[in-house]
């Protein structure tokens, strides 16, 4: 991990998006970006010669011109606090702050891309959508088409207790093996507890029978139920975060991948679920998966969908 990008709008979410990063076991030292987004329409470079529109010179074209580079002025002003307010909480990170005029969505994609972020940090919810359940347009579309690992924040009611605690989901699909090293590699405050979760339904005990699947590797020739191999995938999992120094414990669940994880995260009361970005159904596509997709908009917590790098 060394660069992570924070997409801010002022908005409750985003403030809990640079708190929660301290409970993101993110390492002392590392280079930080705040981008805020003005959703205005300007030209690549405002101050340059302008496209000769029909009445390019009128009052109301004038006017529209100054009212966006007013909303983008804020927005560099929105930033600049932010980054601030980060260095105070980080004072070891190198923060610097970006404002573009785009939408948003794909003001913070671009951003991403152009900038190799690792990691894309934002709320769940921009200003307009504050109360709705699921997650806002701009951090579904971030989720789906970033191209690093996303972390979701949402803000923590009521926590009933003082240690990190963290779930990680594995089906033994690349990105979610991905996810459990990514865990494994952060700097975690003292006392953090983890626990690593498989749901077993009919598609994931049917994958990992056969050979080709990545979560074939762990199906040996004298098991008499593939349910000896998703122990094993899970155990394994577990020993990457221990041998990491952390404190593990796993869960085989069954039923419903999205309504288990969602409902166990909830009752041990989670700061953050991990897990991958596309399980083992989605083979070598793009799009980001369904259950990813289910678990980030409807999670209590914060959720960091990882993709392998």
């Amino acid at each position: 991990m060394k660069r992570l990008l924070i997409a801010y709008d002022g908005s409750p979410c985003a403030e809990a998006a640079i708190e929660d990063l301290a409970k993101a076991g993110l390492p002392p030292e590392m280079d930080a970006a705040v981008i805020s987004v003005a959703d205005v329409w300007l030209p690549s470079n405002p101050a340059g010669p302008q496209p000769d529109f029909p009445a390019a010179n009128s009052q109301a074209v004038r006017k529209a011109r100054e009212q966006a580079m007013e909303v983008l002025e804020t927005a560099k002003a929105m930033s600049a606090r932010a980054a601030e307010r980060l260095k105070t909480l980080h004072p070891k990170w190198k923060v610097e702050s970006f404002a573009v005029a785009d939408s948003p969505a794909w003001g913070v994609l671009s951003k991403a891309a152009e900038w190799k972020a690792d990691l894309v940090a934002l709320g769940s919810h921009g200003r307009s959508v504050l109360e709705r359940f699921f997650l806002g347009s701009v951090s579904q579309k971030v989720a789906a088409e970033s191209p690093c690992s996303v972390r979701i924040s949402r803000p923590r009611k009521h926590p009933h207790h003082s240690r990190t605690r963290v779930v990680v989901a594995v089906d033994g699909s690349a990105d979610s093996l991905a996810s459990v090293r990514a865990v494994a590699s952060r700097v975690w405050p003292e006392f953090s507890e983890f626990r690593v979760i498989a749901v077993v339904d009919a598609r994931l005990e049917t994958a990992i029978a056969w050979p080709e699947s990545v979560a074939g590797q762990w199906v040996r020739e004298n098991d008499t139920a593939t349910r000896e191999g998703l122990v094993r995938m899970l155990e394994h999992s577990a020993k990457v975060l221990s041998d990491a120094g952390l404190s593990v414990e796993t869960q085989l669940l069954t039923g419903d991948p999205k309504h288990e994880l969602l409902a166990q995260a909830e009752t041990w009361e989670a700061d953050a679920i991990f897990l991958g970005a596309r399980g083992l159904h989605h083979g070598g596509r793009l799009a980001l998966g369904t259950m990813a997709s289910a678990v980030a908009g409807r999670a209590h917590c914060s959720v960091e969908i990882v993709r392998k790098s």
